[in-house]
């Protein structure tokens, strides 16, 4: 255990920033986020049987370290995203592959309907990109399914004519288009349908098979919500409170163009739209038609956090270039 460290670490303030591990030549083999970077930083400084057999061989590595303090927990995370798709560090493993992930497309083109996925994006109907790599086959397989597409596939064929009616395809895009950019959740009780009919014929194979399939679904179209709402909402205002003072960040599709920090007397002076408009950059952002590889981490980083921390106040503006 590296004393020298340790002490570094005991001296560290109990704010919120983020870590950068480094190895005797210097490159960064870790980036992490604290809450308090005294505690956080300290702990790998302390014998804990509940550290990985990872985090074990990152510490012998380690022979120094630089902090980044920040303002909020949610800077410390936006930052740690940032900082990891930089630097691509050895020992990170979310968010350092962004370029693996993959996009989902609804392509109806010759009026056919299609489902495909793709490393590099469509300007129609494409969706993503996902970080579930693995996953996006399952949801194509799940989807050819229910609507019956892929007909050439016999397995396909035979399952979709036995689980759902065919339907006609300007029914069947509305649907799945509904599912991406509006949560219609069509997909999920035409399962549930087909789930209940199976039962009612005593399919039970079946009818668990579906049930799995809907879970599934239901889980993938949740964490879609992140990426639909800031892809449908332009401007955003979001605030936290920060002690006496208050940080609050403008967004223009789930993603951060410009924070500021008032104190709460300040900040109550004004509605989000004046706040809006206080300090703008030079010029409006471009409208994102899809988003890329390295900005879907960020985007659900930053959703996460709001869902899951009242303290935070998020509301829709107007364009504050008019």
């Amino acid at each position: 255990m590296n004393d020298l460290l340790k002490e570094q670490a005991r001296n560290l303030p109990l704010n919120p920033g983020v870590y950068l591990m480094k190895d005797k030549q210097g490159t960064i083999i870790y980036i992490g986020k604290a809450k308090k970077l005294r505690d956080r930083v300290s702990s790998y400084f302390v014998k804990n049987k509940q550290h990985s057999s990872k985090t074990r061989r990152m510490i012998r590595q380690l022979v120094d370290f630089e902090v980044i303090e920040v303002v909020t927990e949610l800077d410390a995370l936006l930052l740690e995203c940032r900082l990891i798709q930089e630097y691509r560090p050895f020992y990170n493993r979310q968010m350092n592959s962004f370029e693996k992930y993959n996009y989902f497309e609804i392509n109806t083109d010759n009026d056919e309907l299609s489902l495909n996925i793709l490393s590099i994006p469509t300007n129609k109907n494409c969706f993503g990109p996902f970080s579930i790599n693995r996953k996006l086959s399952e949801l194509k397989q799940i989807l050819e399914n229910l609507y019956g597409l892929n007909q050439n596939n016999y397995w396909q064929h035979s399952f979709s004519q036995q689980t759902t009616t065919l339907l006609a395809q300007p029914v069947s895009t509305m649907e799945l288009l509904g599912a991406f950019t509006q949560d219609n959740q069509l997909p999920q009780k035409r399962l549930e349908a087909a789930m209940l009919l199976a039962s009612e014929n005593y399919s039970f194979e079946k009818a668990q098979k579906l049930r799995e399939d809907w879970k599934f679904l239901t889980r993938f179209f949740n964490q879609n919500k992140k990426l639909v709402l800031a892809s449908q909402t332009n401007w955003q205002l979001l605030s936290i409170p920060v002690g006496s003072k208050v940080k609050y960040y403008l967004l223009y599709q789930g993603l951060v163009v410009h924070e500021r920090i008032l104190t709460k007397q300040t900040f109550s002076k004004y509605t989000p739209n004046e706040l809006a408009k206080k300090k703008l950059p030079s010029k409006k952002p471009k409208n994102i038609q899809q988003f890329s590889k390295d900005q879907v981490d960020f985007i659900n980083i930053l959703y996460r956090y709001i869902n899951h921390h009242k303290e935070c106040h998020l509301v829709a503006i107007d364009d504050p270039f008019d």
